[in-house]
């Protein structure tokens, strides 16, 4: 149904403009925006198909509203592109098969049922009731959820998602604002991180993360047994669900092991610098493309950004221009050819990796010089405790503070 009517507005879409074109052939003529309706037409009109259609009556009105709202943001994509000059990508009919996410703007309070209440007498699984859908039961691990909605967070959004795996609830939470305390205070141990191949990650203190290497040894065989199988058939639909559920688990570990690498990164400097890259265009290259995309550099990124606003930790994105072919000490510029690994100064004798060279001018440019950081505690296993004011370490806006287990006691590499 969700699919039928996205399909429907796209049509809708199409007919309009082809109708315009008709009446406008001249070249330099320009679609109008205003013969296009808008997000809150569109809902209106679909007050009138409810009234036509049991099947949507039965729903509730968030569901349709989700579907609209999601084609909204496909024709505003599209006008973007078209107005950056890119490939704007025309907008694609949906199959119903294809169609995976039910999502529910504006959800009220009373569609989640927490557990040991009155309306679910279970200890452990909460529950999602939605009008018109199946009553769905979910674990809240690590109670992130009830967390968020007892310091007064609203749901405002739900995502129903279909994965090869399972099925995933998505909650979309808007905190109310609050006095984060983050005063402008400069980061005594900040870090500068250079993103490459040989090596991950090369810190600005000398730290090297390895270069990961994805495991796709699973992944291959699966996908030789759909190759042998015949086509149509009842064994290759199988077969073809055990390939994407082998994508999902590697996805899976590898965004995993992305977070513990954040978290100790986080939990060890005080100030994180990284590269801007432009990965997309990165990739777009003939040369090293797959152990880029490998290194996974842009999911990274983003996992670093959120744990580092998290536990309050200046977050500097930096140009990367020029990092590695300046002189991190005396900062001459000279020629930096890719196969030469090791930087050699022409003017202060300076000889240093070319990456551990390029993170202390990462770090220089966000956060000034001299401040490439000093290895603390070899970023041992670290610890993140939560809803404390205690003088040991430096609160952040939620309560959190950054520690370090006093277990350790041998330098860990936190490219696990």
């Amino acid at each position: 149904m969700s699919a039928e009517l996205y399909n429907a507005c796209l049509e809708s879409w199409r007919g309009t403009y082809r109708w315009w074109r008709e009446h406008h052939p001249g070249p330099d003529e320009r679609f109008p925006r205003d013969l296009q309706m808008s997000r809150y037409d569109l809902m209106k009109e679909f007050t009138g198909v409810r009234k036509d259609r049991p099947e949507w009556e039965r729903l509730a009105v968030q569901v349709g509203r989700g579907v609209l709202g999601r084609f909204d943001r496909t024709v505003r994509s599209f006008y973007e592109r078209c107005g950056k000059g890119a490939n704007p990508g025309y907008p694609r009919f949906k199959a119903s098969r294809r169609w995976r996410t039910i999502e529910i703007p504006d959800a009220a309070p009373s569609m989640l049922w927490a557990p040991d209440t009155l309306k679910n007498h279970r200890a452990e699984w909460w529950k999602l009731q939605v009008k018109g859908l199946p009553r769905l039961r979910f674990r809240d691990k690590g109670r992130r959820l009830a967390t968020a909605l007892e310091g007064g967070g609203k749901a405002v959004m739900l995502r129903i998602v279909r994965t090869a795996l399972r099925t995933e609830l998505q909650v979309v939470i808007r905190h109310p604002d609050r006095d984060t305390g983050s005063e402008s205070l400069e980061p005594s141990n900040p870090v500068g991180v250079d993103m490459g191949l040989s090596c991950r990650l090369t810190l600005s203190d000398g730290t090297v993360v390895a270069a990961r290497v994805a495991d796709m040894g699973r992944v291959k065989r699966a996908q030789r047994r759909l190759s042998r199988s015949k086509k149509a058939s009842r064994s290759r639909r199988k077969k073809a669900l055990a390939v994407a559920k082998a994508h999902r688990r590697e996805q899976e570990r590898a965004t995993q092991a992305d977070f513990r690498l954040a978290h100790r990164l986080v939990s060890a400097y005080d100030g994180i610098a990284v590269e801007d890259l432009n990965v997309a265009g990165l990739l777009r290259t003939k040369r090293f493309s797959r152990k880029m995309s490998e290194q996974r550099w842009a999911a990274l990124s983003r996992i670093l950004e959120h744990k580092a606003e998290k536990a309050g930790v200046p977050f500097v994105r930096v140009n990367p221009k020029n990092t590695t072919t300046d002189c991190s000490q005396c900062g001459h510029r000279q020629t930096m050819p890719l196969s030469q690994r090791t930087f050699h100064c022409q003017t202060c004798g300076l000889c240093l990796d070319r990456d551990h060279n390029a993170a202390i001018n990462i770090g220089a440019r966000a956060f000034g010089p001299g401040s490439g950081g000093t290895t603390p505690d070899a970023m041992r296993p670290t610890n993140l405790r939560r809803n404390t004011d205690t003088a040991s370490g430096r609160p952040s806006a939620n309560g959190h503070r950054r520690t370090v287990s006093p277990s350790a006691d041998k330098p860990v590499n936190p490219g696990i």
